[in-house]
């Protein structure tokens, strides 16, 4: 017998810290690459794929793992993160690859989450794009209260998102 699952999608709010903004991390195998980091419910570092020769939405998945992969476990090497309120927070828990279109836009910008062990995440990512609207809203490309689409390049689904107000904590020593 079928059994049929009705999900019903609840509106949800998420606030994020003060992001970490054009660290030159030295990926091995890669160069130089500037990086950002942001903060959403976990550490990310954000990076637009085609930095490192790839294109988010056709390279093939394992060679987006392996180039976050590479992105994460050097920033891991070269800087500590700290979170202000819990030490089992603080830490980077993976990389995100973007189609680098980070102006705002009514189209979606595409990004792919790489996290814990290599896992990708089939989502947009909801701690991952809430860390990348503060990267955006911090950086000018977005407004407060102007909402923001985001596709995930495994599985096309988006989540929208947007900045309600400012705030900030600095927890990342360089």
């Amino acid at each position: 017998n079928a059994v049929n699952f009705i999900a019903e999608i609840l509106k949800t709010t998420l606030f994020s810290n003060t992001s970490f903004l054009d660290l030159l991390v030295d990926v091995p195998g890669r160069g130089k690459v500037v990086v950002d980091i942001a903060y959403g419910g976990a550490f990310y570092a954000f990076v637009s794929a085609e930095k490192l020769g790839l294109d988010v939405c056709s390279s093939k998945t394992r060679d987006l793992v392996d180039a976050a992969s590479a992105v994460t476990e050097a920033v891991k090497a070269q800087f500590k993160i700290n979170h202000p309120d819990s030490e089992d927070l603080a830490f980077l828990y993976g990389t995100i690859l973007t189609d680098g279109k980070d102006t705002y836009s009514e189209e979606p910008t595409t990004n792919i989450c790489v996290f814990a062990d290599e896992q990708v995440d089939r989502s947009p990512t909801g701690s991952g794009v809430t860390a990348r609207i503060a990267l955006q809203y911090h950086k000018g490309l977005l407004k407060l209260n102007q909402t923001r689409a985001f596709k995930s390049s495994a599985t096309s689904s988006i989540f929208t998102g947007k900045a309600v107000r400012k705030f900030g904590i600095h927890c990342l020593q360089v």
